[in-house]
């Protein structure tokens, strides 16, 4: 499938969620436009086509894996910023956007994946919306990891 069309049925899920739906302390945490951003900020159209690559829905567990491989994936990332992030996931975070136990292993998980990956900050890519879902993958090195 072409990524131009997953998109198009990406944003037509029900359980999509438009920027401004988005709560502001996670924008204010996770979009590269905020003065506070952290590493691995990702604009939404790429947040999205990551979930598509990586194959996740749009529920938390989903959303802990493709944050913690943008930020594993990125290549200014440090511990100390990881663990900003986990503690605002885990305790600031409102409720629908806050991680339990179960989502930071799926973040855990994503990010020690992001950083293995060949390419660093594919988050900033910019993406060929005509391409195949699968060339794409294979080019950024991404094999999908689902446990669904």
């Amino acid at each position: 499938m072409k990524l131009k069309a997953a998109i198009e049925i990406w944003k037509h899920s029900d359980t999509y969620k438009e920027p401004t739906a988005i709560h502001w302390i996670v924008w204010l945490l996770e979009n590269p436009e905020s003065p506070i951003s952290l590493a691995g900020a990702i604009g939404l159209d790429n947040h999205d086509v990551i979930h598509i690559l990586l194959d996740r829905n749009m529920d938390i567990r989903d959303e802990a894996m493709v944050i913690g491989f943008t930020m594993g994936n990125t290549g200014n990332m440090n511990k100390w910023i990881k663990r900003l992030f986990k503690f605002c996931a885990k305790w600031i975070y409102p409720s629908g956007y806050r991680f339990d136990k179960d989502d930071m292993i799926e973040f855990n998980r994503g990010y020690e994946y992001g950083s293995t990956r060949p390419l660093k900050n594919i988050h900033l890519a910019k993406f060929d919306e005509n391409e195949e879902i699968e060339d794409i993958r294979k080019k950024f090195g991404i094999e999908l990891i689902n446990t669904k």
